[in-house]
């Protein structure tokens, strides 16, 4: 067995360590509406109410079954990029990770960020989301633009916002930076501990005092602790299953009902609701107990407008211009058929299957069963035709038209000569 000597090594090294040498003279840049370059993010304590957290896990739960895949021209191309995106964002996470930890930062701190880990040729090797304390816009003397990361940990990185993948959500008075969640959400989770915290001290209050044994003439305080624990130790024991209490004379027992003030049903779910609402979501989607339209509105009003936004911030840090211009994209294919009924999955291959838009593979992914051999196969109605052949079949019988009625003119005006020269 051979022994490997372990070194340690940070995970801020391991993320940034092949980043360039930074330039020294980099300062603050002056937003239009002021100096405040910066943001902190102290979202984390939000994470921690139940109600927030089931929220963000369900979003990232299902943008995280998206698949990102680089295509060219609406081709898929099997290149290092595509496998780094289907195979392994990076050493640490699958797809499934990486874009469940993308979603969770972005819709908990308004602000996302994906650093891309390059070779020397400049093509990216790594994408590695992360999450931060605080981030400062600077620049150098040329006009770059850098974002310095300030972690829990005290140490700070500086990274080209050319290699940092930046996802903004509710960006307003900032130029730069959004808005964080703090101010709406607070007061809202401030609320929900107040009701939780409510009903345990309700809980706790209604099982502390259960009546009170009064005693008949004048005890020192010690026989009055002890008849009290004799009492509740003979009446309140778990072995009493008759649950007869008898007493002599020397004592009177008073039961106290005691109801605990209980938030009600009708107003708690309407701070939950203020919840699902302002992340979009529904309880419905929450238990995944949604209907089909109910998820239809969830997955093209909170998925793909995220994977959108994903996309086209991946293209303009992942391929150069000309790259761009000659097609390259990178897209994000959800599997958006699979929460549709059987009855609209039958429906929606019904109403294409004729266009030759399907192949028989395709199909059976809809419907959920065994690929054929035939997969490849791509059915199509001869009652459809490619519309180059179309306007061919159309100026060739054109052209017959035209053709027929020439001839019938010409052959019209020799039978007259004829027949005058018979006269």
């Amino acid at each position: 067995m051979r022994l490997i000597k372990l070194q340690r090594r940070s995970i801020l090294n391991r993320i940034f360590g092949t980043q360039p040498q930074t330039p020294q003279q980099l300062t603050s840049v002056q937003m239009l509406n002021g100096y405040n370059n910066r943001i902190s993010n102290y979202s984390g304590d939000l994470y921690d109410n139940a109600t927030i957290r089931s929220v963000v896990d369900t979003i990232a739960r299902y943008f995280a079954k998206m698949q990102m895949v680089h295509r060219l021209k609406g081709t898929t191309v099997n290149d290092s990029l595509n496998t780094l995106l289907t195979l392994r964002p990076n050493p640490d996470m699958s797809p499934y990770t990486f874009l469940y930890k993308v979603a969770t930062c972005y819709e908990m701190d308004n602000n996302g960020y994906i650093y891309v880990e390059r070779d020397d040729l400049g093509n990216a090797v790594a994408l590695w989301p992360f999450s931060y304390s605080q981030a400062e816009l600077k620049e150098n003397k040329y006009g770059d633009l850098y974002l310095e990361f300030t972690f829990s940990t005290g140490k700070k990185v500086v990274a080209s916002t050319d290699d940092v993948i930046i996802l903004r959500r509710n960006i307003y008075k900032d130029d730069f930076f959004s808005e964080t969640n703090n101010k709406p959400l607070y007061p809202v989770v401030n609320l929900l501990h107040t009701i939780s915290q409510g009903i345990i001290n309700a809980v706790r209050s209604s099982a502390v005092i259960r009546g009170i044994y009064k005693v008949i003439g004048s005890l020192q305080p010690n026989d009055i602790k002890e008849k009290r624990d004799n009492f509740k130790d003979q009446f309140f024991d778990t072995q009493n299953n008759g649950g007869i209490i008898v007493m002599d004379s020397k004592g009177d027992y008073t039961p106290i009902d005691s109801k605990p003030v209980l938030v009600d049903d009708k107003n708690s779910k309407l701070v939950n609701e203020q919840v699902y609402t302002y992340f979009g979501v529904n309880e419905n989607i929450v238990k995944g107990t949604y209907t089909e339209d109910e998820f239809t509105a969830f997955y093209e009003g909170i998925l793909e407008p995220l994977a959108l936004q994903i996309s086209e911030e991946m293209n303009a840090k992942l391929f150069s211009q000309r790259e761009i211009g000659f097609g390259n994209e990178v897209v994000f294919v959800g599997d958006k058929l699979s929460y549709m009924s059987m009855t609209s999955k039958v429906n929606m291959i019904n109403a294409v299957k004729d266009l030759g838009v399907l192949t028989k593979g395709t199909i059976a992914d809809i419907l959920n069963v065994e690929r054929p051999e035939d997969a490849d196969t791509i059915l199509q109605s001869l009652n459809y035709i490619d519309t180059s052949i179309a306007n061919q079949y159309q100026l060739q019988t054109q052209k017959d038209k035209l053709s027929g009625v020439t001839q019938s003119a010409e052959g019209g005006d020799s039978q007259n000569e004829e027949q005058n020269t018979i006269t």
